[in-house]
């Protein structure tokens, strides 16, 4: 509890530092030390105090019970796994504790997570909320549905903030960033004002500390991170219901840090929501385990001073029910399941088939010939002109080689641009106003809102596995890139998504729910693609094609058996030759635990001294430490230089790029910071990233003084006078902005 108390006093010194506030006291000050004045002085403190943390938006934002229906008032007919939370859950719930749910996508995880959060909340003493996604993107998205639950359900609103590098951006959480005169703060208002957030949340390190919150996984993580001021973020969490959704889309060394931070949340009494539509068994028992040993329940294996291995304990969860969910009880190591089967709704069987597809070249030039695939499996699509189809790559490169292909197949195919069907691309290489752009077109086009006015009459859209997590979307079709089994079944989770609904009218050629599986003509690592297995465990791709192979003709029940391929695909020795291929994995996750265990702090073994919150073993500086492996990232921003040497941020020359900021001093604004971050795009490091003082070479004087800009990486391309861009010579790699495909090198 020792770093928990630092925290507090750390927060106390913040709220006590404010300019204002030692201003505003400044002349109560006493003349003297004497123990009358000092008491007089302190009484006074006290007496002002409340209304710092009301100024500052420290007030709990708390709930009246309420059932599911009373919650969820455009939800008539909750589903099973919705009733059985609601009815079950509370009969369990005497305290903190763990609740895991698996079940399929598109099945209402959400709805009863914020349910389940009210009701384990109420039990613990925990008013407080965080919901952890995996990515910015899923979590802008998340903060409009939690801020709308807020507004439906707060007894007073207080506010809610949204965690992430670039939430400042958002205009609907930051409203006039983008405007010249920056945002007031309210604090109470109609239509939702209520919630916005005060001037000192918004300070750096401070958002965690909000009553209600949402952002990426990495903000809660970062409690654990050997980082200085972690004992602020963990102090953020008491209080709260921390809900993890996709608790599946980790890799080895995120997942040491999710265990260690359940380690914590455990010994914190903090209740812990796990949602997960593929969720290996053993996964799902490392998560509860960890809660239960922070928790004091379950004893960690240790090798005795004899080196002797203790016969291991009999596992937290044994089995998965799916769709269901497990509840583990802080106080007394209970492990409850749901009490009786959750029936799902009924779903027609996915076919989810291989498609070969030929390769060219060798080694890491070796690409694979989607063409003729593609034609055939989008033949009806091409043929009536009707229907929604989703392309989904491996990596940005090829979405944008899909991209060129399918845009010259539906040239030829329809030349009249009126008739033709749309094509959109979604990737990560956009710049920041251009993706969310893009995202909201393929939200409106393909999502549930007003599905049968919205939905485009045909249309393809080929992207990256960016959208197999947390967007609600609705294909006909979907041909993807072999990737393992469990993204494989939630990137199935997009078709035929909405059929519930009974608004989508499924051309003809769409008879059946169905993915096809582009793969190579063998399962061997040695004939995948070289630039797939960057991405994914060559292991993982072989068992995976050879599972499908074996399963050739049989369809996929939703969701009788997503759990059964999710656990063998692992466990079945039988789908890979090579065993070989498995160790190599193994020893990588092996390593990637072990750098884990460095970066990510354990409530075990601690001597007491606080330094071990921050000093790893290895020295790991602060400036490496990270909660994602291997993510050095940077980001660009590409400017257009003309035939006078004039230098802008569009290629049009309709915005300047600006030296100086509109602020005192030529100080940048954050409307100033808006108009050139949001033109930026995250590239991944390496060799080619120009040295820190080189790369401050390129970039005007007062762009030095703003951390936010001055790492940023210039890519200069040159506009000649008829208009044609030419590519631009940063480090190794030649540059180009594309308008509809986004960042391109070479």
């Amino acid at each position: 509890m020792a770093g928990v108390v630092c925290g507090l006093v750390i927060l106390a010194d913040w709220l006590v530092s404010q300019k204002r506030h030692v201003l505003a006291q400044k002349p109560h000050k006493p003349k003297v030390g004497d123990k009358v004045s000092l008491r007089s002085y302190f009484e006074r403190q006290r007496s002002v105090t409340p209304k710092l943390l009301v100024d500052s938006g420290l007030r709990p934002l708390t709930t009246t019970p309420a059932t599911f229906p009373e919650s969820f008032p455009e939800i008539t007919t909750p589903n099973g796994l919705q009733t059985s939370v609601a009815e079950h859950l509370p009969q369990v719930c005497t305290g903190a504790g763990l609740l895991l749910i698996t079940a399929p996508t598109g099945m209402g995880k959400t709805e009863a997570a914020f349910h389940a959060a009210d009701i384990m909340g109420y039990a613990a003493g925990c008013p407080g909320r965080y919901i952890a996604l995996p990515t910015m993107a899923t979590a802008d998205q998340m903060y409009g549905r939690l801020r709308g639950y807020a507004e439906h359900r707060a007894d007073v609103p207080r506010p809610l903030t949204l965690l992430h590098s670039m939430a400042w951006l958002n205009e609907d959480y930051h409203p006039g960033v983008l405007e010249a005169a920056p945002s007031t703060v309210l604090t109470s208002g109609p239509d939702g004002q209520g919630f916005k957030v005060t001037d000192w949340l918004f300070g750096r390190k401070r958002g965690l500390l909000a009553s209600w919150s949402v952002g990426t996984i990495d903000q809660v993580l970062m409690a654990v991170l050997r980082l200085k001021h972690n004992v602020v973020r963990l102090l953020g969490l008491i209080g709260k219901v921390v809900v993890v959704d996709e608790a599946h889309a980790v890799d080895p060394y995120m997942q040491e840090g999710l265990e260690r931070l359940l380690r914590w949340l455990g010994k914190l009494n903090v209740p812990v929501i796990l949602l997960s539509a593929t969720l290996h068994r053993t996964v799902a028992d490392a998560y509860v385990t960890a809660y239960l040993e922070g928790a004091g329940q379950r004893r960690r294996t240790r090798l005795g001073r004899r080196r002797r291995k203790p016969a291991a304990p009999a596992p937290a969860v044994d089995c998965i029910d799916y769709p269901g969910w497990i509840h583990a009880d802080i106080g007394t190591g209970t492990i409850t399941r749901n009490p009786e089967p959750i029936i799902g709704e009924k779903r027609d069987p996915l076919q989810l088939d291989l498609v070969p597809i030929p390769q060219e070249g060798s080694g890491r030039e070796r690409r694979v010939d989607r063409a003729g695939a593609l034609k055939d499996e989008l033949a009806g699509l091409l043929s009536s002109g009707k229907g929604c189809a989703a392309v989904i790559c491996t990596t940005v490169a090829e979405a944008q080689e899909t991209y060129d292909l399918l845009d010259g197949v539906l040239c030829e195919r329809f030349p009249d641009p009126a008739e033709r069907p749309e094509l959109l691309l979604l990737h990560a290489r956009f710049p920041g106003w251009q993706r969310d752009e893009i995202t909201e077109k393929v939200v409106r086009f393909f999502g549930k809102k007003d599905a049968d006015k919205n939905r485009p009459k045909s249309a393809i859209l080929v992207a990256t596995q960016i959208i197999e997590q947390s967007l609600d979307l609705d294909f006909d079709s979907i041909i993807t890139d072999l990737a393992p089994i469990s993204l494989l079944l939630q990137r199935a989770g997009r078709c035929w998504r909405h059929q519930r609904l009974g608004v989508i009218t499924r051309p003809a050629w769409a008879q059946r729910p169905r993915v096809a599986v582009l793969a190579p003509e063998q399962p061997t690592k040695s004939k995948m693609p070289e630039v797939w297995t960057f991405v994914y465990a060559a292991s993982l791709l072989v068992r995976t094609q050879n599972l499908l192979r074996e399963r050739e003709g049989r369809p996929v029940e939703v969701p009788g058996d997503v759990q059964k391929l999710v656990e063998r695909v692992y466990d079945d020795p039988g789908l890979i030759d090579d065993m070989k291929h498995d160790i190599d994995r193994l020893g990588k996750d092996m390593g990637m635990r072990t750098l884990a265990k460095d970066m990510f702090v354990s409530p075990d073994g601690l001597s007491g001294g606080l330094y071990e919150l921050t000093a790893g073993s290895f020295g790991v500086d602060e400036e490496v430490a990270s909660t994602r492996f291997d993510a050095d990232s940077v980001r660009v921003l590409c400017c257009f230089k003309d035939a006078r040497g004039e230098t802008w941020l569009d290629r049009e020359r309709t915005v300047r790029l600006p030296e100086r900021g509109a602020g005192p001093e030529g100080v940048f604004t954050e409307a100033d910071l808006a108009q050139v971050i949001r033109r930026t795009i995250p590239v991944r490091g390496g060799q080619w990233v120009p040295p820190q003082k080189a790369r401050e070479g390129t970039l005007p004087q007062a762009w030095r003084r703003d951390f936010r800009l001055r790492e940023l990486i210039m890519i200069p391309q040159y506009v000649k006078a008829d208009g044609a861009v030419e590519e631009g010579e940063v480090g190794d790699r030649s540059w180009t902005l594309h308008k509809e495909k986004g960042l391109m090198w070479r």
